[in-house]
C-alpha cells in the first residue's frame, strides 16, 4: 500500500525546499557545504512519513535557492531557516544539519530556543568552527574549481566508496551548487566562532558520526558537542564515513527517527530526555 507522502518544491518562501511526508511532527533538514537537498534522496523512502513531515531545505547558493545572492554567514542561514518555518506554519520543529550547517543547528537553537524541540547534528562542524592549516585550506578552496580536487575530497571523507559514486558526488555538486557561494561558505566554516551563545543550551542533541569520517570523529564531538550541550548524546555508525544518508540510509532513518520519536513521547509525558 503506498504510504500518504507527497515530495513537493517550494516557490513560495525565500529558501527552496522540497517536502516529505505529512505527519505532526515537523523536521527541517539541512544540507552540507559540497551538495544541495539531493544528498538526502536516498533515505526519504525510508522515513515515516506518516510520523514526519520533512522539509529538505536548500539555503542561499543551492539547488532551489542557486540563484539567491546573500552574504553567507551563519546568522543570515538562521534567520532564512527560521523565516521558512513562519512561513510553513510551524512555531516548534526539530532540526537537522549535516557537516556546515552542524553548526547552524547551533545557531538555530540559540536564536530560538523555545521553538526548537530537539537538533540532529550529522557528521557536524560545531561553533567553533574548523581552523585548517594553511595548506588544508589551500586544497579546500581548489575543490571550488578543480574537479579531481573534489574527487580527492569525497574519496577521502567517504568510508571507501566506489570510484562511480565519488563521479556521482562531483556531477552532483557541480550541478547544484553556486562556485561564489562555496568560497563565502568556506570562509565561514573556518573563521566562525559563537561558543559562548550556545554554551548550555539544554536543547536534546543526538550528534551522529562515522568511524571511518577523518577528520570530524568521535574526539572532536567530546570535545564540542557533547562539552557544550547538557542534553546531548553521540552516535557513532560503524563501517561508514561523512555521508551515512547516503552510505547507510535504512539505518541513518532508523537512527534518527528512534531519536525524534523519543524525544516527542518524552515531551508528551512531560520527562526530561533520556540519554544513552
Amino acid at each position: 500500500m503506498k504510504a500518504p507522502v507527497e515530495i513537493s518544491f517550494g516557490a513560495d518562501t525565500t529558501l527552496g525546499y522540497v517536502r516529505y511526508g505529512n505527519g505532526p511532527t515537523h523536521v527541517l533538514v539541512m544540507h552540507d557545504w559540497l551538495g544541495d537537498h539531493s544528498s538526502y534522496d536516498a533515505v526519504m523512502p525510508c522515513l515515516d512519513g506518516h510520523a514526519f513531515t520533512y522539509v529538505f531545505v536548500d539555503v542561499r547558493g543551492y539547488g532551489q535557492s542557486i540563484e539567491l545572492a546573500g552574504e553567507f554567514t551563519v546568522e543570515e542561514i538562521s534567520s532564512d531557516c527560521l523565516m521558512l518555518a513562519d512561513q510553513l506554519g510551524w512555531t516548534r520543529f526539530h532540526v537537522v544539519g549535516h557537516s556546515m550547517t552542524g553548526m547552524i543547528t547551533q545557531r538555530i537553537a540559540a536564536d530560538a530556543p523555545s521553538r526548537v524541540a530537539s537538533a540532529i547534528a550529522v557528521c557536524p562542524v560545531s561553533a567553533a568552527g574548523n581552523r585548517l592549516s594553511p595548506e588544508a585550506l589551500a586544497f579546500f578552496a581548489s575543490t571550488i574549481e578543480d574537479d579531481e580536487a573534489l574527487r580527492r575530497l569525497f574519496k577521502f571523507v567517504a568510508g571507501g566508496l566506489s570510484d562511480k559514486w565519488v563521479d556521482l558526488k562531483v556531477r552532483q555538486s557541480r550541478d547544484t551548487v553556486s562556485p561564489a557561494c562555496r568560497a563565502r561558505y568556506l570562509e565561514m566554516l573556518v573563521t566562525a566562532n559563537f561558543v559562548d551563545d550556545v554554551r548550555g543550551l539544554e536543547t536534546p542533541y543526538l550528534v551522529i558520526v562515522g568511524d571511518k569520517d577523518p577528520g570530524l570523529d568521535s574526539a572532536a564531538m567530546t570535545r564540542t558537542f557533547l562539552a557544550w550541550h547538557p542534553n546531548a548524546e553521540l552516535h557513532v555508525i560503524p563501517n561508514c564515513g561523512h555521508y551515512p544518508m547516503q552510505e547507510c540510509p535504512p539505518y541513518f532513518a532508523a537512527l534518527i527517527e528512534g531519536f525524534l520519536k523519543r524525544i516527542v513521547g518524552n515531551s508528551v509525558h512531560g520527562t526530561a530526555p533520556e540519554l544513552k
